[in-house]
C-alpha cells in the first residue's frame, strides 16, 4: 500500500506525493488517517521557509521528513483509524494519508469523542500548558490577544476553569462579531488592570499590549513562536516599574511545578475528558479536503485564506 503525504517543496509550492511503501517502513500500526489540524501559525512559518535549521531538536515532530530549509513533510496533529482493531487513535505525524506508527506514539481515543473533535488534542494541550504557566485559581480577569486557532480554544478551556471574565483583543471586525456570539467580550481597555494576559499573535503589537494592560506584578502568558523574525518591544514603562513577567508556553515540556502531579500521558486524558464534554466543535470553521491541501497552504502563504477560526484535513 503506497500512502500520499503533503509536501513543502520551496517557499512557494507544496504538493502531495506518494509516501514509500509501507512494507518497506519496518514495525507499527499501518493507520488511515481520518482527520488532522492544521497549526496555521507554526505551520504557514514553515512553509514559507521561515524557520532555521537550528530548531530541528525543538520544532521536529515524529515521522517528519525532510528538514526546514525545505522541503519538508511536516503536520501536527493526526487522528486515524487503526487497519487491525478499528481504533481511532491520535498521535503527532505530518498530513498523510496512510501512516505506519509505533505503538508508544499514539493515544487510544475514547468512544465518547469524535475524531473531528479528538484532532483538537495537540492544540489542546498547548492550552493546558498556558493555563498550568499561568497558575489559574478562578475569578482572574484575563485578556487574550487573538482569537485564531489557540486563542479559541483558550477562551473556552478557561470558562471550564473558573475564570468568567474575559476580555478579547482582535483587530478583525469579522472576528469581533464571532468572538460576541460565542459570549466573550470584545470591550478592551489597556488600563484595565488585567490580572493576567495570553498573546497569541505573533505580533509586537499584541505582546506590547498584553505588557501594557496587566496590572502592576501582573503577568503575560505567551504562546506564540516567532521563528527567525525578531520582534521589538518597549521595556522602559509600566513593565519595569510594574514588575511585571513574561512567561513563555510551550507545549512539549509539562511545567516544572506540575511535574509531581502530571505526565504526558495524564495530560492527554485531562484534554481528551474536556473535548468530551464540552463543544469544542463549534470552533472548526473549515473541514478542507486532503487532495486540496496544497492550494490551502498557496493561499496561507500569501494570506489569502478564508475567514475562519481552526481547519481541519478530512481524509477520504
Amino acid at each position: 500500500m503506497m500512502g500520499m503525504a503533503l509536501w513543502h517543496i520551496d517557499a512557494e509550492f507544496s504538493e502531495l506525493r506518494e509516501n514509500i511503501s509501507f512494507k518497506d517502513i519496518g514495525n507499527g500500526v499501518l493507520i488511515k488517517s481520518a482527520y488532522s489540524l492544521i497549526s496555521t501559525g507554526t505551520e504557514k512559518l514553515i512553509a514559507c521557509g521561515e524557520v532555521d535549521n537550528s530548531f530541528l531538536p525543538f520544532m521536529s515532530v515524529p515521522y517528519m521528513a525532510g528538514r526546514f530549509s525545505l522541503p519538508i513533510k511536516y503536520g501536527y496533529s493526526l487522528v486515524g483509524k487503526r487497519t487491525d482493531t478499528g481504533q481511532f487513535i491520535h498521535a503527532m505525524h505530518p498530513h498523510q494519508s496512510h501512516c505506519k506508527i509505533a505503538e508508544k506514539d499514539m493515544a487510544v481515543i475514547p468512544e465518547q469523542l469524535s475524531p473531528l473533535k479528538a484532532a483538537l488534542i495537540s492544540n489542546m494541550e498547548t492550552v493546558i500548558n498556558a493555563i498550568w504557566d499561568a497558575d489559574i485559581q478562578g475569578g482572574e480577569k484575563v485578556l487574550i490577544a487573538g482569537f485564531g486557532n489557540i486563542g479559541c480554544l483558550l477562551a473556552e478551556t478557561l470558562t471550564h476553569y473558573g475564570v468568567s471574565e474575559i476580555h478579547i483583543l482582535e483587530k478583525e471586525e469579522w472576528k469581533k462579531e464571532i468572538i460576541s456570539s460565542f459570549g466573550f467580550s470584545t470591550d478592551v481597555d489597556i488600563d484595565a488592570n488585567y490580572d493576567l494576559a495570553f498573546d497569541t499573535t505573533a505580533s509586537k503589537t499584541g505582546l506590547q499590549f498584553c505588557l501594557d494592560a496587566v496590572r502592576s506584578e501582573g503577568t503575560v502568558i505567551n504562546l506564540s513562536w516567532y521563528g527567525n523574525r525578531t520582534i521589538e518591544l518597549s521595556l522602559g514603562g509600566s513593565f519595569h516599574y510594574g514588575r511585571k513577567k513574561i512567561i513563555s508556553s510551550q507545549v512539549s515540556v509539562i511545567p516544572e511545578k506540575m511535574k509531581n502531579s502530571w505526565d504526558f500521558k495524564s495530560r492527554k486524558k485531562l484534554v481528551m475528558d474536556l473535548l468530551s464534554q464540552h463543544p469544542y466543535e463549534k470552533y472548526i470553521t473549515h473541514i478542507i479536503p486532503f487532495k486540496e491541501t496544497p492550494d490551502f497552504f498557496q493561499r496561507l502563504r500569501k494570506g489569502q485564506q478564508e475567514k475562519g477560526l481552526i481547519w481541519s484535513i478530512k481524509y477520504e
